[in-house]
């Protein structure tokens, strides 16, 4: 891993953007989404992604701005078409929109076809977690997963993200894919020279496990049955539903993914202190309750070690990237003439 300072990350990914025609507020959204994704370790969706949405939007697949169609919408509900805009600014807009709903009528949902490559699903229902909210958004993918019992890719890994808040206990945050593993882990493994992925990661094309990076195929379901049939029924609700791409009509070259953005007001459903109150009694509750005999951290609720990271790299103003990751944003600024971002 190499340090790169954080405020100089963004200011030069932002430039970057800006150098293919998106306008200055999304780019600087865009670069801080980017940059804290792997300010919380999830470096397969972190600054690695800005090469890609820069060829995206040259090969006219993904618009620099913004611009999304209001296909319905009845006050709790919205669907938009996102006319292949920035997945991410679509989220971040959504997720905006969703939480406005929510104050209104105690629960917003905006649900997006048409869009592009995502991010980091945690970062939309952080949104909601942060302005006292319950955040859920689901999304669909292209076709990286074989069914449980299959040999071939036929559905995405279709992450879903849950965030609440808490008030003293460190807010729980759930962000998972449904394959066993991110397909972005093995690609950073691939880059990395690594000729072996762990034991369970990857099957071959009869379906088979396989540790061997040379027959790895594609990624099998997390928990096997139970992973298949979450992937499925985020297929619907985030796709289906409002007619959003799935499997292969989810490719950059197709329709693009689609989102599910649901915003939750607790007010609408208890007195907010006393929720507050009883999300950080349970919390505690739950993590005083005895470790494994070879568990030395003590009980972690869902996303608190990415808090803390992203905690400790806020404090020094430093993150850690992947050096193939940032040489690959480099490539980029420097073949546009711009100033590659330097390590620390």
């Amino acid at each position: 891993m190499v340090k790169i300072s954080i405020k100089e990350a963004k200011e030069k990914i932002t430039r970057i953007f800006a150098n293919v025609g998106m306008n200055e507020e999304e780019g600087a959204i865009l670069a801080q989404m980017l940059v804290e994704a792997d300010q919380r370790g999830v470096n397969s969706h972190g600054i690695l992604c800005t090469a890609r949405y820069v060829r995206l939007i040259r090969e006219g697949k993904m618009r620099p701005n913004m611009s999304y169609s209001v296909v319905r919408d009845n006050g709790t509900v919205a669907v938009w078409d996102g006319n292949r805009s920035s997945g991410q600014m679509l989220g971040y807009r959504g997720m905006e929109e969703a939480m406005k709903k929510a104050r209104e009528h105690g629960v917003g949902i905006v649900c997006v076809k048409g869009c592009n490559h995502f991010g980091a699903l945690a970062y939309y229902s952080q949104m909601a977690q942060r302005a006292g909210m319950i955040g859920i958004t689901l999304g669909t993918g292209d076709s990286t997963m074989a069914p449980f019992g299959g040999c071939e890719k036929v559905i995405g890994n279709n992450p879903v993200a849950v965030a609440v808040p808490a008030d003293k206990q460190v807010s729980p945050v759930l962000d998972m894919a449904m394959t066993v593993v991110a397909n972005g882990k093995i690609t950073n493994m691939r880059r990395q020279g690594a000729t072996e992925i762990p034991e369970g990661w990857g099957l071959d094309h009869d379906g088979l496990p396989t540790t061997s990076m040379k027959d790895y195929y594609t990624v099998p379901p997390m928990a096997g049955y139970k992973g298949w049939g979450m992937a499925v029924m985020v297929d619907i609700l985030a796709g289906t539903l409002f007619g959003g791409g799935t499997g292969d009509r989810a490719k950059d070259v197709s329709e693009g993914p689609s989102l599910f953005i649901m915003a939750l007001d607790i007010d609408a459903f208890n007195d907010k202190a006393r929720y507050l109150e009883d999300v950080d009694s349970r919390i505690d509750e739950l993590k005083k309750s005895k470790p494994a005999k070879n568990n030395t951290r003590g009980i972690l609720m869902p996303g608190e070690i990415e808090d803390g990271k992203f905690k400790a790299s806020e404090e020094a103003g430093i993150v850690e990237v992947l050096p193939e990751n940032l040489k690959m944003v480099n490539d980029v600024a420097l073949e546009m003439g711009l100033e590659p971002i330097g390590t620390v």
